[in-house]
């Protein structure tokens, strides 16, 4: 069987539950023309053992390949630097450690005609965005750092950043309980900075200092 990845608790880009859209209705027939824009938690998929609260709620599996796909489209997007995305290894075992690391995804949903075991009336047509939440417990409180939040060019405008950075703050505020949430912007992203700040964000002179490992 090839390997795939789960998608869990989608939310609408207002932060509603998914299930508020209009044409999720069972009462409605599918209109395959229609799109919704969904923001899911993506994990590994999790064997028939497992006893965790993530693998037990409803979700709607993805190919690993379409997953890495979409990453090597974002990710040239979100650097000039990056030529692809993130390895198949590398994504699974960045997500085997759910305590420090999440991965939320933006989709494009249709309705979907067929049942499915995982309860949803619609089906994941696209990856549209993605945001990295990185979550540390340290001996005096917890806290939380943000990384590649990226867009598709042909989706932006649509409050897709916005949805997913507050995803992210709910989830490190009220899940993993931390104090602070950080992350960095390149002074010529005035979009991207203007939105940090209408989130909440203030730009901070921390001083800091990096060290890059030898070659």
């Amino acid at each position: 069987m090839a390997f795939s990845f789960h998608a869990h608790d989608p939310q609408s880009i207002d932060g509603s539950s998914a299930a508020s859209l209009s044409f999720f209705s069972s009462n409605s027939s599918p209109d395959q023309s229609s799109a919704a824009l969904v923001i899911w938690r993506l994990t590994k998929e999790p064997s028939s053992s497992s006893s965790s609260s993530s693998s037990s709620d409803n979700a709607i599996t993805i190919p690993a390949e379409t997953v890495t796909n979409a990453l090597d489209t974002l990710f040239p997007q979100l650097s000039s630097s990056a030529k692809a995305g993130p390895s198949l290894a590398r994504i699974t075992e960045c997500l085997s450690n759910p305590e420090t690391f999440t991965l939320f995804i933006a989709t494009e949903v249709t309705p979907s005609s067929t049942s499915s075991s995982s309860g949803y009336g619609f089906q994941i047509s696209r990856i549209v965005g993605c945001l990295t939440l990185i979550t540390l417990k340290l001996l005096m409180n917890s806290r939380a750092h943000i990384e590649d939040l990226v867009v598709l060019n042909d989706c932006r405008g649509l409050g897709l950043g916005r949805a997913l950075m507050q995803r992210a703050l709910n989830e490190a505020v009220q899940v993993h309980h931390c104090k602070m949430v950080d992350l960095t912007s390149k002074p010529d992203r005035i979009q991207a900075r203007t939105l940090y700040e209408s989130l909440g964000f203030q730009l901070r002179d921390t001083g800091a200092f990096r060290f890059y490992a030898p070659v």
